[in-house]
């Protein structure tokens, strides 16, 4: 009896490990996202992610298609990846995915690649992020930015957190920061600014901790913005 449960308990072992090491999985994306950022309309920015086969087999992509992207402004550069095979042993496949704004605005889309391993075939999904600029200064983005604020303060879809003087205090702040994000952006500081500007996002995202400096309808409006700025500085 102890050696038929000793074999059992071997043989549920074996399996285990077995399904652990097929369930089509030896292979292995760099990037399940890619985040282009902003990007002005009318020019393009490439990105990749990368597929390592850590198989002993050969695995295959067998097609892929855009989800959620009606423009087309996601693509694939180069070569046509169908049909090509990525050897066993940790061989590579690199894939390059261009990102071709149309418009002023926010695109998100999934490519969805077919691969075919010795365990079956398997679809990996990689979420496609982009914003669309009409700007190609970053000036001219800070000087919108702090037009915006200024009409929302006016129109009351942005109000100072808090009430009485300490409001209109985190009203004055926040234009201060915006204010020194347009000085240091006009003259070339844009490293300093990119600093200003991530104090600014933290003050405007909507969270607790630190305590937003303005509240009401157009605060993501406001946030997003600013985190586009963000981008146009870092690149």
């Amino acid at each position: 009896m102890k050696t038929l449960l000793s074999l059992t308990a071997m043989m549920l072992a074996v399996l285990c490990f077995n399904l652990s090491q097929s369930n089509g999985q030896d292979y292995n994306l760099s990037e399940n996202t890619l985040d282009f950022g902003g990007v002005p309309v009318g020019s393009f920015e490439s990105d990749v992610t990368t597929i390592t086969n850590n198989a002993n087999t050969q695995i295959n992509i067998t097609g892929y298609s855009f989800n959620n992207d009606p423009d087309n402004v996601f693509s694939i550069e180069g070569t046509d990846i169908v049909g090509a095979g990525i050897s066993g042993g940790g061989s590579t496949l690199d894939i390059n995915i261009r990102f071709s704004p149309l418009a002023d605005n926010y695109y998100e889309a999934e490519l969805e690649i077919n691969i075919l391993t010795i365990d079956g075939p398997f679809t990996e999904t990689i979420t496609l992020i982009g914003n669309g600029t009409n700007y190609d200064d970053p000036c001219e983005l800070v000087d919108d930015i702090r037009r915006f604020y200024k009409e929302c303060l006016a129109d009351g879809t942005l109000d100072g957190t808090g009430s009485g003087k300490r409001a209109r205090r985190r009203e004055r702040a926040l234009n201060c920061r915006l204010r020194a994000i347009s000085y240091l952006c006009r003259h070339g500081y844009y490293c300093y600014a990119s600093w200003v500007t991530r104090s600014a996002i933290k003050r405007t995202d909507g969270f607790g901790c630190p305590r937003d400096f303005v509240e009401g309808s157009n605060l993501e409006a406001l946030n997003n913005d600013l985190l586009l700025l963000q981008v146009m500085l870092q690149n």
